[in-house]
C-alpha cells in the first residue's frame, strides 16, 4: 500500500531536514491532551510528550508503529505513561476520549485521495474535538506547474550510510493527485517506497474544511507565523468548530 512505508520505516527517522513544526505543536498543546492523527513514528507525538503533554497517536501503518513503540519502550517511565498508540485508519476511527486538540502534522492528510476518506476524517475529527478544542492540519501549497509535475530521482538527504532519493511518476490533475517514490539506498540495497498524495490550494482546502463545520481561527504559511503564499511553501490551519 502506499504511503504506510512498509519497506522503509526504520529509515524513516534518518532524515534530518527541517522540523520546525515541533515547537509550533507544543507551544499548542501547552502540556494538554493531543489527538495526532498519522505519527507514524511519532516524532511529534514524542516531543509532545517530553513536553508534558498526554498524546494519543493513531496510524494505519504498523511498520511505522513499530518504530514508535520501539522509542517509546526508550524513553523515562513519566514519558511512557504520557502516551498512548492506536493503530487504525484517520479516514474512520472511534477512541473513547475527546481531546482539545487534534492535529495532522507534515502534511499527512494529504494521504487521503478519495472523497469518502477526507469526509471520514473531518467527521471523526470533529466528533473527538473537546468544547472549545482546536484542529490543526498542514498540508503543502502548490508549486507553479502542477500540470507537468514529475521530476527525475534527485538525492533529498544522505546519512549514516543511507542514501534517500525521490521521484516524480505522474500527476492526475483531474484529481489533484501526485504519485511520488522515496527512494532509500543503503548497504547495496534498493528500498522504493510509493507514495499517493492529494494537493490542495488554499481556497479548496480553507473551503472544505468550513464544508465540515470548521471555523479557520488561524492561517499561517510557515511554523514561525508567515502568510499564506500562492505557490509553494506550507498552509497551516488552526481551526474550531463552528457554532
Amino acid at each position: 500500500m502506499s504511503n504506510t512505508y512498509e519497506f522503509a520505516a526504520q529509515l524513516y527517522d534518518l532524515d534530518y531536514r527541517d522540523k520546525s513544526d515541533v515547537p509550533f505543536f507544543c507551544a499548542r498543546a501547552r502540556g494538554g491532551s493531543v489527538l495526532e492523527l498519522a505519527c507514524g513514528t511519532g516524532r511529534v507525538s514524542l516531543a509532545l510528550a517530553e513536553n508534558g503533554a498526554r498524546v494519543h497517536g493513531l496510524d494505519l501503518s504498523p511498520q511505522m508503529l513499530g518504530v514508535f513503540r520501539k522509542k517509546l519502550s526508550r524513553a523515562a517511565p513519566e514519558i511512557r505513561e504520557r502516551v498512548a498508540i492506536t493503530q487504525g485508519n484517520m479516514a474512520g476511527f472511534a477512541l473513547e476520549e475527546i481531546f482539545p486538540l487534534v492535529i495532522i502534522p507534515f502534511r499527512s492528510f494529504q494521504a487521503l485521495t478519495e472523497e469518502a476518506d477526507i469526509d471520514g476524517c473531518l467527521r471523526c475529527v470533529k466528533a473527538h474535538l473537546a468544547p472549545g478544542g482546536r484542529f490543526i492540519v498542514n498540508c503543502f501549497v502548490p508549486k507553479r506547474g502542477m500540470r507537468k509535475w514529475g521530476y527525475p530521482e534527485t538525492v533529498s538527504w544522505e546519512r549514516d550510510g543511507v542514501v534517500c532519493k525521490s521521484y516524480g511518476e505522474r500527476v492526475d490533475t483531474k484529481r489533484q493527485i501526485i504519485y511520488p517514490v522515496m527512494v532509500y539506498e543503503t548497504g547495496g540495497e534498493r528500498i522504493e517506497e510509493p507514495l499517493t498524495l492529494r494537493y490542495w490550494y488554499p481556497r479548496q482546502l480553507q473551503k472544505r474544511l468550513k464544508q465540515a463545520g470548521f471555523r479557520i481561527l488561524e492561517r499561517y504559511g510557515d511554523f514561525e507565523g508567515g502568510p499564506v503564499k500562492r505557490h509553494g511553501g506550507e498552509q497551516i490551519y488552526v481551526c474550531g468548530v463552528a457554532s
